[in-house]
């Protein structure tokens, strides 16, 4: 009788079943996953929208008008024409349209206040001064103490010189001629009431521009410069017509102006001078098409010139412009 052989174990074939095993509980496992995930309905995209911003139209800047021919008309019926210096400048095209001895030095009477209006709004507004504390002036017409930003309107609303003046003090006189000195402001002198009509368009930008000024300044001295009638019980000195010279030549346009003038009291005008801003309001013109807002800064300076002629002027002007627009 043959000897019993003993059992081998084969380890490879171990392995193999064992490995076999996994491979196949791996499998089901992934089927019992995968095989649902053939029944699912595929998800639905997403609907989106899209937003659009509205495109903010550029204002259209309006054609630039030439205005120099009309000045030289109105120059010509002066008795003289040296006795008068213009500048006008058009903001919305940022140049200047009609010129004439834009950088002779003449004398500006009331309109030296802008110099010290401009500065006090400043002041105001970084806090240098309180605009709610008295002056120092007592109280005006209505029983109302005269605080800084009180005077501050009425140096230009009633050319009132008590507060200009006091003003001006509180600044001092050589520390205001510096500022503007610093600027650039090379033809006037403040102390000396003088300036050129070239100097005054460049203050007037500083105001259009108020970089340094709150918007609630720079509406202030808009109201101050186009509201002055004379109110009921003012003082003698504001019962004056301070816009019977340049803005009474206008009748479309909104003129926001400073007067400056040195008279007899007798009808005899030794100067006469008005510094103002021009705004033409958008508007249809004959042919049913818009014309575009215009803005302009005018300087008229004078001497032994009746305010008479300066209305003559601002008609001129505002003929040109609704000619040039067609309304």
């Amino acid at each position: 009788m043959r000897p019993q052989e003993e059992k081998v174990f084969d380890i490879k074939k171990i392995v193999l079943i064992v490995l076999g095993v996994v491979f196949l509980v791996v499998a089901v496992a992934a089927g019992i996953v995968f095989i649902p995930k053939l029944f699912e309905k595929p998800d639905e995209p997403v609907a989106t929208t899209t937003t659009t911003a509205p495109v903010e139209e550029t204002p259209k800047t309006p054609e630039k008008i030439d205005l120099q021919l009309t000045v030289d008309k109105w120059l010509d019926t002066l008795s003289k024409r040296t006795n008068a210096e213009v500048m006008i400048y058009d903001l919305d095209n940022e140049a200047v349209v009609a010129r004439f001895q834009e950088d002779t030095s003449m004398y500006i009477a009331s309109i030296y206040k802008m110099f010290v209006v401009y500065e006090g709004y400043y002041r105001v507004d970084h806090g240098i001064w309180d605009g709610t504390a008295s002056i120092g002036l007592g109280n005006n017409y209505d029983g109302k103490p005269f605080t800084y930003s009180l005077c501050l309107d009425y140096a230009v609303r009633y050319s009132y010189s008590a507060c200009a003046e006091n003003l001006w003090a509180k600044i001092g006189h050589d520390a205001l001629q510096k500022i503007y000195d610093e600027k650039g402001f090379t033809g006037t002198n403040i102390a000396g009431i003088t300036s050129t009509p070239s100097d005054l368009v460049k203050l007037y930008q500083m105001f259009w521009k108020h970089s340094d000024l709150s918007e609630d300044s720079w509406g202030a001295i808009k109201d101050s410069m186009i509201n002055q009638d004379a109110p009921k019980n003012a003082y003698s000195a504001m019962q004056q017509n301070w816009r019977k010279g340049l803005p009474s030549g206008f009748a479309t346009a909104k003129v926001y102006d400073k007067v400056g003038w040195w008279g007899d009291g007798n009808g005899h005008w030794n100067y006469y001078a008005d510094a103002a801003f021009l705004n033409f309001p958008e508007t249809t013109n004959n042919d049913g098409e818009t014309v575009p807002e215009r803005n302009y800064i005018a300087i008229v300076l004078t001497r032994s010139t009746d305010p008479s002629e300066l209305v003559k002027l601002g008609r001129n002007i505002e003929s040109a412009i609704k000619t040039a627009d067609n309304y």
